[in-house]
């Protein structure tokens, strides 16, 4: 399972989106759960981790679970993946990115280099959107 987050500017007009040095897409920042911390938890220290910042705010966006998002592991194990992904903004600070990460910037919504952004988190994204136009049920797939 994996905690990702839409991070928002303080008016809700921009995006900030990591360039992963992993897989070379932009995409949420956030990961997976560990087995000892709630979803909130791992949400919480994902950030810092990869932003060196705090959260000020988050809210719950969705619950993205479509069965077409398979992962593969090494040891033969084959699972659906599912995001239970937040929307929120990050406490003032200096942004200082980990080694997951090439480069940070901020998007306007008509910006997203969408053919650049990992297929998987379009949906979250777009939903994102919706939640800042005033639609703020959470989204479950």
């Amino acid at each position: 399972m994996g905690a990702p987050i839409v991070l928002l500017d303080d008016r809700g007009e921009r995006v900030l989106l990591e360039h992963r040095s992993d897989s070379d897409r932009w995409g949420l920042f956030g990961g997976g759960v560990d087995d000892t911390e709630s979803v909130t938890d791992a949400l919480h220290r994902e950030v810092l981790e990869e932003t060196g910042l705090r959260l000020a705010e988050h809210h719950l966006l969705g619950i993205f679970s479509n069965p077409t998002r398979i992962a593969a592991y090494p040891d033969g194990n084959v699972r659906q993946v599912v995001a239970v992904t937040f929307i929120g903004r990050l406490a003032p600070g200096e942004l200082r990115l980990s080694e997951e990460s090439r480069e940070a910037a901020w998007f306007g919504w008509d910006e997203i280099p969408w053919d650049k952004v990992a297929a998987t988190q379009h949906l979250a994204l777009q939903r994102a959107r919706v939640w800042v136009d005033g639609d703020r049920t959470p989204y479950v797939e």
